[in-house]
């Protein structure tokens, strides 16, 4: 299946990375327009349009196209709007400079985050392997019951298939009924097949840990587990899927990393254990001095890995 990709759909920022979110914004509409995901003369999504789609301020979308424009890799025209612009032609030499500036130093920030020459070869592959056929490629999406649980199966998929994997909500699937395959954990598959009876469903084994269920059924009753997300539609289906396969029966106390610092400080230490997504990681672990914790990063056997490769890979 055919499609052309929303802009939309290519922004994924990380609030708890050191780089600003205007920055991460710049260097991903940057990144996209080099790779020609969008022709010269295209129109880009309004300000406030792309703004609300993605969840920033509209000053902050037009802060960048202004900064991409004063780049010349957009223009604006009258009557309102940024259009992609024709990009100016380079010299061999003078593209082959600049690149080798730029190679060295992601090599530089690759070598300091321990990253061995293989790992760095596979990188690199992979990300050369999103340039090929540039806006024209299959939609492959990973649905969970909640965002950041997709967002954590989507990263693991896309390492898996070396082809980008889209995360969505089980109850957003109606708004991609252009995906030409959708990956989901078993007991979503059937509202997966009739949210886009048109995809490719496959199935998926997601579980928790052994460490995970281990150190939260060793709780009591009288005990209390702290749980920290990055949005608020997490808490719930987190809480459920560990009542029941850890068995825990205490009280559960929430809170997203967004709220005050000083709540989040006392939830701290008014639990027994800490549980949190990968999401709100470097936040929260800077915090947890004495507090025991574990991580709920979803965990797919191998045997599942291999089915999804091989499924999807044909």
């Amino acid at each position: 299946m055919i499609f052309r990709i929303a802009i939309t759909d290519l922004i994924e920022l990380d609030r708890d990375a050191a780089l600003p979110i205007a920055e991460q914004l710049i260097e991903q509409l940057r990144y996209h327009l080099a790779a020609g995901r969008y022709r010269t003369g295209e129109r880009l999504p309004s300000t406030r349009a792309l703004a609300d789609q993605i969840g920033v301020s509209f000053h902050t979308v037009r802060k960048a196209y202004q900064r991409l424009e004063g780049e010349n890799l957009l223009e604006s025209r009258r009557g309102g709007g940024f259009y992609v612009a024709e990009r100016p032609t380079l010299s061999a030499a003078e593209r082959r400079e600049r690149g080798a500036t730029i190679v060295q130093e992601a090599l530089q920030r690759l070598v300091a985050l321990g990253l061995t020459e293989d790992e760095t070869e596979y990188l690199f592959e992979e990300q050369r392997q999103f340039f090929e056929s540039p806006g024209e490629r299959r939609r492959v999406l990973v649905a969970a019951t909640f965002k950041e649980r997709a967002e954590s199966l989507a990263e693991q998929l896309t390492g898996l298939l070396q082809e980008r994997v889209e995360p969505v909500t089980v109850n957003d699937l109606g708004r991609y009924d252009d995906a030409a395959i959708v990956i989901a954990p078993f007991g979503l598959l059937q509202q997966t097949m009739h949210a886009i009876p048109d995809a490719e469903a496959v199935g998926l084994h997601v579980g928790l840990s052994h460490e995970v269920l281990e150190r939260i059924a060793r709780l009591g009753s009288t005990d209390t587990l702290g749980l920290v997300t990055r949005r608020t539609d997490a808490v719930e289906p987190i809480t459920t899927e560990l009542r029941h396969l850890a068995g825990f029966s205490g009280q559960v106390l929430a809170l997203t990393i967004e709220g005050e610092r000083r709540r989040l400080e006392t939830l701290l230490v008014q639990v027994d254990l800490v549980v949190y997504t990968p999401q709100v990681r470097r936040r929260l672990r800077p915090l947890l001095t004495d507090t025991p914790h574990v991580e709920l990063t979803p965990v797919v056997p191998p045997d599942s890995l291999a089915r999804v490769r091989e499924t999807v890979g044909r």
